[in-house]
């Protein structure tokens, strides 16, 4: 990293903070500290919830699918249309009608104190490790860049999750909306700035893929073999599941939900989010295919002992 590189790290470090600590003083009540007061741009909300589930995960997995399995997991963004459905018009007019800060609320008020604290139990335990993954990850990512050695990686953690803590403590909901926003408009900036920065030293599109790669596996419309790792009809089915269930049951998502006025700018913000994810999504997956395109035609720039099938994340 270039001491530019730094400094912008360092500005957008101390930013958040600030962020924080400006919409913590403004707060008078816990309704204003959760949910924002229920009044929030739909659009926001919409740009916050898909910056929340896109996570560093699947910032590093997306390009590194397609470069190194193939493009097919793409299609899964053919079943947003039927999400938007679901989710719209069954799931957000029940959630509105209850006003609730918490998904759970809803498990107590049908089936008692017991499903809620189950309920509660295992989203905790589903975001705990979630959280763990994507910011060791994320720690791993800033190592490499960095050029420091792996050891390294805890302290990384503590810090990046220190200033994580801090800023969401502080700020409450509106403190994560305004920052979600900046890192959605940092992730597909840096996306879109690989694609140019391999654009321009290939004088071209040449790393556009025209035909199936050889490294890229089988990956057929539908399969009965469980053996066949992806396909279209599969990715489709799991990524509708996934979307509508994180939506029905993940207090990330419901919380967001109560942030807006009502059902129709609750749809509002679906709508943004599944919109700003298909296209930062397409986009992540021209990343896959400019780097596989750049790392064919440049073999030597590759780590020592690294492969495109076999370390496509890294």
């Amino acid at each position: 990293m270039k001491p530019v590189d730094w400094i912008i790290v360092f500005l957008y470090a101390c930013s958040t903070i600030g962020l924080g600590y400006y919409f913590g003083r403004k707060q008078k009540n816990t309704k204003e500290y959760f949910v924002g007061s229920g009044k929030m741009n739909p659009f926001l909300i919409g740009v916050s919830l898909f910056a929340t589930l896109l996570s560093t995960i699947s910032y590093l997995a997306i390009p590194g699918e397609v470069l190194g399995k193939g493009p097919v997991y793409l299609t899964n963004y053919i079943a947003y249309p039927f999400v938007f459905l679901v989710v719209g018009s069954i799931l957000l007019p029940v959630f509105m009608r209850q006003r609730v800060t918490s998904a759970y609320e809803l498990l107590e008020e049908k089936l008692g104190p017991s499903i809620r604290l189950l309920g509660v139990t295992m989203f905790l335990l589903l975001r705990l490790f979630w959280m763990s993954l994507l910011v060791y990850m994320t720690a791993k990512a800033i190592a490499i860049m960095t050029g420091v050695d792996e050891k390294w990686v805890p302290l990384i953690v503590l810090i990046t999750g220190a200033f994580a803590i801090t800023y969401t403590s502080l700020g409450g909901l509106r403190a994560v909306v305004i920052t979600d926003l900046m890192q959605c408009l940092l992730l597909f900036g840096g996306a879109v700035l690989v694609i140019v920065t391999v654009t321009v030293k290939m004088k071209g599109f040449a790393w556009f893929p025209t035909e199936w790669q050889p490294i890229w596996d089988t990956q057929p419309i539908f399969s009965l073999d469980p053996s066949t790792r992806v396909t279209v009809v599969g990715t489709i089915i799991s990524v509708f599941l996934w979307m509508v269930c994180t939506s029905a049951g993940d207090q990330v998502t419901i919380q967001r939900f109560m942030a807006t006025e009502d059902a129709r700018a609750a749809r509002k913000a679906v709508g943004m989010q599944l919109t700003v994810s298909m296209v930062v999504g397409v986009t992540l997956g021209l990343v896959g295919c400019a780097l596989l395109g750049y790392f064919q035609a440049n073999p030597g720039d590759l780590p020592e002992g690294a492969t495109l099938a076999d370390n496509a994340d890294k």
